[in-house]
C-alpha cells in the first residue's frame, strides 16, 4: 500500500525496543492510531523531534501488515508550552488518558479531535487557566460521546432542600436529581455559575470553550463534579490531578 498523508495530534508517545517510539496519534478520520516511528530516539535521527507528546503533526506513514510506520513528519504546533508548570503537564497527561479510554466511533472522531486540538493549544498557552480547561475539556467530550444533559435551573426538581434551597441538586450516574434515581451517593450539590458553567461547555462554538473565566470556587466545584462524573461513565478512576494537592 503506497504511503498515506495525515494530520494528527501526539497523545502519547512510548519507548519500543532499543531505539524505536510507539506514538498514539489521534486524527480526525482515522480516530486513534498507533505508528511506529523507527529510529527516532537514536542521536542524529532526522526524525528525533517526533518523540514528544501533545504536538500537532502532519505525517507521512506507510502500512505493512496491518501496522503503520512513520516516514515523515512536519511540526503544525509544537504546544511546548504545556511543558513549563506541573500544572499544564498533569493535565495534559489527564487529556491524553481520557482520549485514549474514550472509544471513538467514526461520527465522533473529528468532534473529540478538535476539541483536543483547541484544549492542548489552549493549555500551552494558558498557565493559570489550567482547571477550568480541565473542566471544559472533560465536560464537551463527554458531550460528545453522548452522556451528558442540559440544565434547567428553572426546573424545580432541580433545586436543593434544606439548609441548601439556593444549590441545585445533580446527578452523575444519569444526569438527573435523586427523585427519579434512588442512589443519593452519587448526588452532588452545585451552585448556579457551576451549573450554567456545564450548560455552556456543553453547547458553546468550540472555538469558545477555552476562553471562559470563573471564580476559584467555581473552579474547583467543576473540577471535583466533573471528575466523579467521568469516573462514573468511563467506568475508571481519574485522579491525575491527586499530585497537585501537595503543591
Amino acid at each position: 500500500m503506497d504511503p498515506f498523508n495525515c494530520r494528527g495530534l501526539i497523545i502519547k508517545s512510548d519507548d519500543y525496543k532499543e531505539k524505536d517510539r510507539l506514538l498514539s496519534v489521534l486524527t480526525s478520520d482515522r480516530g486513534l492510531i498507533t505508528i511506529c516511528a523507527k529510529g527516532v530516539a537514536k542521536p542524529g535521527s532526522s526524525l528525533g523531534f517526533v518523540s514528544m507528546p501533545y504536538m500537532l503533526c502532519d505525517f507521512v506513514v506507510s502500512v505493512s501488515h496491518g501496522y503503520y510506520y512513520l516516514k515523515d513528519a512536519s511540526i503544525i504546533e509544537s504546544n511546548s508550552g504545556i511543558m513549563e508548570s506541573l500544572e499544564q503537564m498533569t493535565v495534559a497527561a489527564h487529556i491524553s488518558a481520557l482520549l485514549a479510554d474514550c472509544t471513538l466511533q467514526s461520527e465522533n472522531a473529528r468532534e473529540a479531535y478538535e476539541l483536543a486540538v483547541y484544549a492542548y493549544y489552549m493549555l500551552a498557552n494558558n498557565k493559570n487557566k489550567y482547571l477550568l480547561i480541565y473542566s471544559a475539556f472533560n465536560w464537551r467530550l463527554l458531550t460528545i460521546a453522548g452522556f451528558t444533559v442540559q440544565y434547567d435551573l428553572s426546573n424545580p426538581s432541580y433545586k436543593g432542600t434544606g439548609d441548601k434551597p439556593d444549590r441545585f441538586l445533580l446527578n452523575i450516574a444519569g444526569g438527573v436529581n435523586s427523585a427519579s434515581n434512588q442512589n443519593r451517593s452519587f448526588d452532588r450539590l452545585l451552585e448556579a455559575p457551576s451549573v450554567k458553567a456545564l450548560n455552556y461547555f456543553a453547547t458553546c462554538d468550540l472555538k469558545r470553550l477555552f476562553t471562559s473565566s470563573a471564580d476559584k470556587k467555581t473552579e474547583k466545584e467543576l473540577k471535583d463534579f466533573t471528575t466523579d462524573y467521568i469516573s462514573i461513565h468511563f467506568e475508571k478512576i481519574y485522579d491525575t490531578l491527586s499530585v497537585l494537592n501537595n503543591l
